[in-house]
């Protein structure tokens, strides 16, 4: 899937986060009125956004994890040994 036969668990986060990219940053437009008094207290807005990651999703368009009938049997048996001890 990166390019590797395998890769140790402990590199995973690295690897991981070569395809995170951070979002572009909000502006929110706004305009003072020196005429109109500052509120008594301050107040603060939680902004919830949903976005969706454009560049990550054009990395990954050609990037598929196929899984065969084979390794999905052995997975299976491997499953149920696990289970069983």
């Amino acid at each position: 899937m990166f390019g590797a036969d395998y890769i140790p668990f402990h590199a995973l986060p690295e690897i991981v986060n070569r395809y995170l990219t951070t979002p572009d940053p909000v502006v929110i437009h706004y305009i003072i009125n020196p005429a109109i008094a500052p509120p008594e207290k301050p107040a603060a807005y939680d902004v919830e956004m949903k976005m969706e990651d454009v560049g990550l999703k054009a990395r990954m368009t050609g990037v598929t994890v196929g899984v065969s009938r084979e390794s999905t049997r052995e997975l299976a048996k491997l499953d149920d040994e696990v289970c069983a001890t």
